[in-house]
């Protein structure tokens, strides 16, 4: 069974989704696309915060607001 991830949501209601897994491995190439979502959340303008994460492989609605970009950095560092 695979992991859904997270989607994240944007203000200006552009939605990523980032999955709980990465290619692995230790080659930089393997992990490539995930790292490319990745790179691409963590380009998010500071006025499209706050972004609200949503656990995909949870049935319920609730969500994290994280408000500025230091949170979505803290969040993936601990939380994620």
């Amino acid at each position: 069974m695979y992991l859904k991830g997270y989607k994240i949501v944007s203000e200006n209601k552009k939605e990523y989704t980032l999955p709980k897994w990465d290619f692995g491995g230790d080659k930089p190439y393997t992990n490539r696309i995930w790292n490319i979502i990745l790179a691409d959340i963590k380009a998010i303008a500071e006025n499209a915060y706050p972004l609200r994460v949503y656990d995909l492989d949870t049935s319920d609605e609730t969500y994290i607001m994280l408000t500025n970009r230091k949170e979505l950095e803290n969040w993936l560092t601990n939380d994620f």
